[in-house]
């Protein structure tokens, strides 16, 4: 248990537990001292605040990335990297959260004829979940597509879809390529997925209620499979097949950021293919890196000094 709070404005102390602990400080918190709870590998945590001195109420702001979708197969496309969402909440003694950080997405393979396809990416939850790659074509040398990465998420009490609070969108998986032509890279988090070659579309973001959308399914001929979509509180689709032999699939869409809408501050980003939302930020430890990087979520308040 650690206690937090005070410092120049005069919030009540906060004690939590859960996570790895450190201190620090960030623009965003208005430069406050902070106690930090962080949790950086995939699947499902508990953050309690045990107590609030003075009136029971009090603020934790929470920053997140979602995890990144893995490589096409054959030399395919990269997966997109994760997104990003902060917030800012008031919390009340006693209050539970669930931490789920998304786990990032298979690698497709090549020359596997009519498998290959890279897996789908789990934050341990039911919810913003990846999807799997699309299996490659049984002929020829054609290659399976990268699985989405798992949104990161922050559950109000139980893993419910209604009790989420902040979601970081993960990245999409990349295309499957083989010779002819070139494959798409995966949306990052909140990014529509690259087209691939022979009038293959990429993967809308955001376009499903649960998660990332994936395919056990696969492409006539000797062509290679889609990505993956990503999860996030809208998931992606998967990346779209190529229109002839030989060439290279699409990449699928980036799942969403979300914030809801009694947070007292917000922000989110969205991931650029290869470039992770709020790359250079100071609490992001290489989260979300593309090529299957898993989540983060970092929850921080005022410390006592």
């Amino acid at each position: 248990m650690v206690m937090g709070g005070g410092g120049g404005s005069n919030l009540p102390y906060i004690s939590a537990s859960g996570g790895s602990l450190s201190t620090g400080s960030h623009s965003s918190a208005g430069n406050l001292p902070l106690t930090l709870h962080s949790w950086q590998s995939s699947g499902v945590s508990t953050f309690t605040i045990n107590d609030i001195t003075g009136s029971g109420e009090g603020v934790i702001y929470v920053w997140a990335w979602g995890a990144a979708g893995g490589n096409g197969g054959q030399g395919g496309a990269g997966g997109g990297s994760g997104g990003f969402a902060f917030g800012s909440f008031q919390v009340t003694a006693g209050q539970t959260f669930r931490v789920a950080v998304g786990g990032g997405g298979g690698n497709g393979s090549g020359c596997h004829g009519c498998w290959g396809a890279g897996g789908a990416g789990s934050n341990g939850s039911s919810w913003c979940n990846g999807g799997q790659g699309r299996y490659a074509g049984c002929r020829g040398c054609s290659a399976g597509g990268g699985g989405g990465g798992a949104g990161t998420v922050l559950y109000n009490g139980s893993e419910a879809f209604g009790n989420i609070w902040l979601v970081a969108g993960a990245g999409a998986g990349g295309g499957g390529r083989e010779g002819c032509g070139g494959a798409g890279q995966g949306g990052g988090g909140n990014q529509n997925g690259q087209g691939g070659s022979c009038s293959a579309g990429g993967g809308a973001c955001c376009a499903n209620g649960t998660g990332g959308v994936g395919s056990n399914g696969r492409p006539g001929g000797d062509r290679s499979g889609g990505g993956g979509g990503g999860g996030g509180y809208a998931g992606g689709n998967v990346g779209g097949d190529p229109g002839c032999d030989c060439h290279g699939a699409a990449g699928g869409g980036g799942g969403s950021n979300w914030v809801i809408g009694s947070a007292l501050t917000d922000d989110t980003e969205a991931g650029n293919y290869g470039t992770t939302a709020e790359s250079g930020h100071s609490f992001r430890n290489s989260a979300g890196d593309r090529n299957g990087g898993t989540g983060r979520m970092v929850i921080g308040y005022e410390r006592q000094t």
